[in-house]
């Protein structure tokens, strides 16, 4: 019997209430905190499936609510509480119920009597939000702008955070090119529907075999871009390697399902 590997049984409890917070953050240029420095050099340098979009959802989400029971954990009630002990059941993440509900922040001391589980469950929703955003071409090129002020800190937030190994950067700090993964591919072509961003033309093969495909950064390399999946678009051969390819702001079109 065939088994395709690449499915996945997805729950998406409450996972839109999730991915709000996160294209607020992304719409308000919220910078990457409380991340894995050691791990966001990995998906920034070679094409990882734990991309930087992962590593930004889970750090956002997991700063968000430590914020919120930490400054409102006096309006989090019994029934709150009751709501992330039943989610994360579903995700088979067991949290452990509250001593009491007496004091005003009961809610901040159970936050952080169960912090490692929320860490765990925010790695694990990761996935299913990424799996909505990438489709979100617009929202992906916001957020690989924040990536990029990642690489342009050499001396500010990120220099005692990152590490970045020696010679894997260029001497003005840009990354280095490397080999794009058949995997990379396969998810940039279904997602841009085989067509190119810019103009739009059928590189599906079907239709013409005369164009080739390129795939090429939304950021570029050059501009402190990384290779990450989530950095990667469709082009044609012409709009990617003309002279003005660089000034051409790609359409992000949409195919309506009906």
């Amino acid at each position: 019997m065939f088994e395709d590997t690449l499915l996945k049984e997805y729950k998406f409890k409450s996972v839109y209430n999730f991915l709000s917070i996160i294209s607020d953050a992304i719409e308000n240029k919220f910078d990457f905190w409380n991340f894995d420095g050691e791990q966001f050099v990995k998906s920034a340098l070679r094409f990882n499936k734990v991309s930087l979009l992962h590593i930004y959802v889970s750090g956002t989400l997991y700063c968000y609510y430590r914020g919120v029971f930490r400054k409102s954990g006096d309006l989090i009630e019994e029934d709150d509480i009751e709501w992330w002990i039943n989610l994360m059941k579903e995700y088979g993440i067991k949290l452990k119920k509250p001593k009491s509900c007496d004091d005003y922040d009961f809610a901040w001391k159970w936050f952080n009597m169960n912090e490692e589980k929320f860490m765990q469950f925010f790695d694990t929703i990761s996935d299913e939000i990424v799996h909505i955003l990438f489709n979100d071409k617009l929202l992906l090129v916001k957020f690989n702008q924040i990536v990029r002020n990642v690489l342009l800190d050499e001396n500010g937030t990120y220099a005692d955070i990152v590490e970045w190994p020696k010679d894997s950067r260029n001497e003005n700090g840009t990354i280095k090119r490397c080999h794009i993964p058949k995997w990379v591919k396969r998810a940039v072509f279904h997602r841009d529907k085989g067509h190119c961003v810019c103009c739009n033309r059928d590189l599906s093969g079907i239709i013409s075999i005369l164009h080739n495909n390129n795939f090429d950064h939304i950021v570029p390399l050059k501009d402190y871009g990384t290779n990450d999946p989530c950095n990667i678009q469709l082009t044609c051969e012409q709009c990617n390697k003309s002279k003005g390819a660089k000034n051409i702001i790609a359409k992000y079109k949409y195919q309506s399902w009906w």
